[in-house]
């Protein structure tokens, strides 16, 4: 009978959609707003998301009453994207609402667009005047031959050439744009053609302005028409499917295959010198780690013993990418990795190498850099590359100052070394923690 088998019903194939969607939005931290049954979009951000509702840490008041919808307002892989549920609970700065049922494609662009990487260096000014009025520069995020996201990085009075404050305000929706010029876009020539803001929203501590191009400029703009069309399909008209990710193995505390084994003894060398003190000026970072001994011949860990098949396998499935120069020391530490079990270790001696690969890998360890970019600069763009995702950059470096322990603290690096930094059993714990594994 019923009553003695009650069991939780599966959610929906629809609701499998909406999980997969939401999970992978929090996971990479996309732009996300809630909206109130007055049509208000508030800056979002998701907490949990969970089989039956979501909860949502908001940066502004929500007009609504238990019961009422609340519409989801995100944006992941290039899609604008609604989702409706209802209001279950409102406390200041947090929303729970219904798991959504449906979800549905909320797109206003009407052709289609192509996303630019920053590496890419497209660049725009828009001008509300040729002598006064407000000038915007920035990077372009995305384009169309209708309109282009300008991802604003400077804002002038065009009069007085002064800066001015970066904020919403700072245009509104409606506003002519007497010039745009667009620079550097792939394929195409210096463009300049009129617009009008479509929308203006803030991210971060930055702003995004959408504009709209002038009607009839199809000639001038049919440049970025060819460059579009070569990097995308059709617009969708539905929602794509997404699958849901399968859940992270949890480690257990208890469990010893996944516990270190106390250092293994080092083959007898010559007396290791002392530790260089770091300068006067340097304070003493409690998270840093400064290792330091001789460039001797590169210790080969024996790994035998250090844990069941679990961990080994976990070993073998975390990437790791080196931004070091190529030569001996790349060949020692790659050797080393290699030697104690891992699987997926990368190289890049290139920012071209080294941003094609970030996708494969959970920790870049920068050595040096890559010829182009070099040490706590490198370190910085990897950071805001790597925004929102849970990949550790860690930075070598051969003198250690206040400066760039602030700096790197300040950018988001997990960890600064002092060079030269020993292969040995330290520094495989240190490896180990910042993959998870240990």
């Amino acid at each position: 009978m019923a009553m003695f088998g009650l069991k939780k019903s599966k959610s929906s194939e629809g609701s499998e959609l909406v999980l997969a969607y939401l999970e992978d939005a929090q996971r990479v931290r996309a732009t996300i707003f809630a909206v109130d049954p007055k049509g208000r979009e508030i800056p979002a951000s998701l907490v949990v998301v969970g089989e039956e509702r979501v909860t949502l840490g908001t940066q502004g008041r929500v007009m609504a009453e238990k019961g009422e919808p609340i519409r989801l307002l995100f944006y992941l892989d290039g899609l604008r994207l609604m989702a409706t549920g209802k209001l279950q609970e409102l406390k200041t700065g947090t929303l729970i609402m219904e798991l959504p049922s449906t979800i549905e494609l909320a797109e206003r662009r009407k052709k289609a667009r192509a996303r630019l990487n920053q590496r890419e260096g497209a660049t725009a000014i828009a001008l509300t005047g040729l002598f006064e009025g407000i000038g915007l520069t920035g990077t372009i995020d995305n384009i169309s031959e209708g309109g282009v996201c300008l991802k604003v990085g400077r804002a002038i009075n065009v009069k007085t050439q002064g800066p001015m404050h970066m904020g919403p305000n700072l245009l509104s929706v409606g506003e002519v744009f007497m010039v745009i010029k667009l620079n550097k876009l792939p394929k195409c020539p210096l463009i300049e053609v009129g617009g009008i803001a479509a929308h203006v929203a803030s991210e971060g501590n930055g702003l995004s302005i959408g504009i709209t191009f002038d009607s009839g400029k199809e000639s001038i703009l049919s440049p970025v028409k060819a460059m579009v069309t070569s990097r995308t399909g059709s617009l969708p008209t539905s929602v794509p499917p997404k699958v849901r990710r399968p859940p992270q193995p949890k480690a257990e505390p208890a469990e010893p295959s996944i516990e270190l084994a106390p250092p293994r003894p080092v083959p007898k060398k010559e007396p290791e010198p002392a530790p260089a003190p770091p300068p006067a000026t340097a304070p003493e970072p409690t998270a840093m780690v400064a290792a330091a001994i001789p460039e001797t011949t590169t210790p080969q860990p024996d790994f035998a013993n250090r844990g069941s098949a679990l961990y080994r396998m976990k070993k073998r499935t975390r990437g790791v990418l080196l931004a070091m120069p190529v030569g001996p020391d790349q060949e020692a530490l790659v050797g080393f990795l290699s030697a104690d079990g891992y699987g997926k270790i990368r190289v890049a001696a290139t920012l071209t190498e080294l941003l094609d690969q970030l996708d494969e890998v959970q920790l870049v360890f920068v050595d040096g850099g890559v010829a182009e970019l070099q040490g706590l600069a490198l370190a910085s763009l990897l950071r805001q590359r790597l925004d929102g995702e849970a990949t550790r950059v860690v930075l070598a470096a051969t003198s250690v100052d206040a400066e760039l322990v602030l700096g790197a603290q300040e950018m988001g690096v997990a960890q600064v070394l002092v060079k030269p930094y020993g292969l040995d059993a330290e520094f495989l714990q240190m490896i180990e923690g910042h993959l998870g594994i240990g």
